[in-house]
């Protein structure tokens, strides 16, 4: 059994371990077990490379890069991360997104 920190065997045990601290601590800090919700439903081991374009103030951004590779570990574009917030957004907003929506647009015929 090798005991080299980058193989299989110990990437388990250390995976088996972190996840057992993060529920006893989950358990004991409501804010710690949000936090882990939050970064399992927003910071997924996702990446998204496309030439799509969307400008955000100077501000959002660093604060986004920062943690983004911060947290994102290089599993997480700054993408996926925005691309997350903004289908919770439309998700929890459907009806007044789409409210908005009829009443502003027109039909076509």
């Amino acid at each position: 059994m090798s005991n080299n920190p980058n193989s299989p065997f110990m990437e388990k045990v250390s995976g088996a371990v972190s996840g057992a601290l993060a529920d006893a601590l989950g358990q004991q800090s409501p804010s710690l077990a949000a936090a882990k919700n939050y970064q399992e439903r927003f910071m997924s081991s996702n990446r998204i490379n496309s030439n799509n374009r969307v400008h955000v103030s100077p501000e959002i951004f660093a604060i986004i890069e920062r943690l983004v590779s911060a947290v994102g570990k290089d599993k997480v574009s700054m993408g996926s991360y925005v691309t997350e917030i903004i289908r919770e957004h439309l998700e929890r907003y459907k009806e007044s997104v789409h409210t908005i929506y009829l009443t502003n647009t027109q039909p076509l015929f």
